[in-house]
């Protein structure tokens, strides 16, 4: 389906009005990797997307993992043809008070960890996504960027939004 455009005079209709909303997909339920840097397809965040259209992409994702070890490291798959540009503001590795910002086209992008059981750590996500003339699925991909035996989450009430524009 098209973008809708709105011309004066028109009727509004509820399917009309309905399309032009986000689509927002709020994480259902704690997940957890141990000891692997294999990038997976998370459980819950995914949103579809339209072919031939442009999206706006927020999110934040609540996590945590041992402190400057393991790490997230997050990347998205996306039906063929399709680009994105975003970036992952959160705190940088090394275990310093640092935090990154990092933008990226393909591949992986990173973000601190900095301990268990206390306050969740927070990672903003901001991007564009373009879709080509293949419909399909954003899913977020993710895993430890480095092997640690003290678990990775991403923990339920993490959320993706995606705006479409064009």
């Amino acid at each position: 389906m098209a973008y809708p455009t709105f011309y004066a005079g028109q009727r509004l209709t509820a399917s009309l009005m309905a399309s032009t909303l986000p689509l927002t997909v709020i994480k259902a339920a704690d997940e957890s990797i141990t000891s692997s840097t294999t990038i997976q397809d998370d459980n819950h965040l995914t949103l579809a997307v339209a072919a031939n259209a442009t999206y706006l992409l927020e999110g934040t994702l609540f996590y945590d993992g041992a402190f400057n070890a393991g790490h997230l490291k997050a990347t998205f798959s996306l039906p063929a043809g399709a680009t994105i540009f975003w970036a992952i503001n959160a705190p940088a590795t090394g275990g310093t008070a640092a935090y990154a910002s990092d933008a990226n086209t393909t591949g992986n992008l990173v973000a601190g960890t900095y301990g268990t059981g206390g306050a969740k750590t927070t990672a903003s996500i901001l991007g564009t996504v373009t879709t080509a003339g293949t419909a399909g699925n954003l899913l977020l991909r993710w895993a430890q960027n480095a092997s640690n035996a003290t678990a990775t989450t991403i923990y339920a009430k993490s959320w993706l939004r995606l705006l479409r524009t064009a």
